[in-house]
């Protein structure tokens, strides 16, 4: 019988965003952490159908988690934080950890928190308030979110790290060639107004463009038809392919053979889909928004575009168009940093020695950690 004791990944059910995945259910599929000290088993609290049978898989979860802990096996719960009904799923698994003995983790990669905070009465805020001081660590995407936890929760720095996601490596594809040499522009990603469609396609509708070869290919789910409908009015339905939602294998080898992904969000964490472009050596348009400008340079590993502005994002799609040796130098470049920053095995290592610095081998797995919830003033570091 294997030694190793369990990390349970709370994720979210299914494939996101066009069939990218979640970092979680990547971490998941890995089974063990990179040390071999840990068996890593997935744990879904909200599952894939109905929101109405959420609280069944929630109260299998904590029956898993007080099974495990009954074994002696358990060691971390890793919590994937996001908005709305995140927030209390991941709140009674939190709770859940720490009765049963087990160290929680807790993994914020929610890119509207600070929208979503602020627009919480006091017992929601209050909440939040308790699961990052309970928590045992917290994990952010960049230094932008670390400044916003410690600020508004009075953390000390020391009990959050910024971890950078990871992707899998892109398998090798060939990528094609169209007979007549369109530009191929990819968006993946739910379609929704935060992440700047509206944008991209009056972009895309733009005079400048309507002379280009160029198509547009919007993968992922949402009102699809309501911006199919849009394109319809704009004139330019016969330029744009709405896929719906993909499969994982399908978005790669859309990634693989576009000419750029774009993505003009408003509000982002540390997208997925820039880091799988940056993995299949494809140029990425983006705007500079969550941790994003932390980690990509404009004109160098990326082209940046303001949200909102339609007419820039039309020009730095004509940029890249007109500029073949620009798009091969970003690629190249994010492709470089994909290597040194963002593999699969990268994040794994980061995110294994937080597991292993929680659980030192002299710790009593028993012995549960409980942060007060203090008033700020009381211990904000200076």
């Amino acid at each position: 019988m294997s030694n190793r004791r369990t990390v349970f990944l709370a994720c979210p059910y299914g494939q996101v965003g066009g069939g990218m995945g979640s970092i979680m259910a990547y971490l998941a599929s890995l089974e063990t952490d990179p040390s071999g000290r840990f068996d890593l088993k997935r744990l879904e609290s909200r599952g894939g159908g109905h929101i109405a049978a959420s609280p069944v898989f929630l109260a299998a979860a904590i029956a898993r988690i007080f099974a495990e802990a009954a074994s002696g096996r358990l060691a971390v719960v890793h919590l994937n934080l996001a908005e709305r009904g995140s927030v209390y799923r991941k709140a009674a698994l939190l709770l859940a950890a720490k009765l049963a003995g087990g160290r929680a983790l807790l993994h914020l990669h929610a890119a509207q928190i600070v929208q979503f905070h602020a627009s919480m009465g006091p017992a929601g805020k209050w909440l939040l308030r308790w699961m990052f001081r309970s928590a045992d660590h917290c994990v952010v995407l960049g230094e932008v979110w670390r400044r916003w936890v410690s600020d508004t929760f009075a953390i000390r720095p020391n009990r959050i790290s910024v971890v950078y996601n990871g992707v899998p490596a892109t398998a090798a594809k060939q990528r094609t060639t169209p007979a007549d040499g369109r530009f191929r522009l990819l968006f993946v990603g739910n379609l929704l107004e935060r992440k700047g469609v509206k944008d991209l396609l009056q972009a895309f509708a733009a005079p400048a463009l309507r002379a280009r070869t160029i198509e547009l290919t919007m993968a992922g789910g949402g009102p699809v038809e309501h911006y199919r409908a849009m394109a319809q009015q704009l004139g330019i339905a016969g330029r744009v392919t709405f896929t719906g939602w993909v499969s994982q294998d399908d978005a790669r080898t859309l990634m693989v053979n576009a000419d750029a992904l774009i993505l003009p969000a408003y509000d982002e964490g540390l997208p997925l889909v820039i880091l799988e472009a940056l993995a299949s050596a494809t140029p990425v348009i983006c705007t500079p928004v969550g941790s994003i400008p932390e980690v990509l340079a404009d004109a160098e590993t990326a082209l940046f575009v303001t949200p909102g502005d339609a007419a820039g994002i039309a020009a730095a799609i004509i940029r890249l168009i007109d500029n073949p040796a620009l798009g091969r130098q970003i690629a190249s470049a994010g492709s470089a940093l994909y290597q040194r920053l963002f593999t699969m095995e990268a994040f794994a290592r980061s995110v294994g020695s937080l597991y292993a610095m929680l659980t030192p081998r002299d710790a009593k797995p028993d012995a549960p950690v409980w942060p007060s919830v203090q008033e700020a003033h009381d211990d904000r570091q200076r």
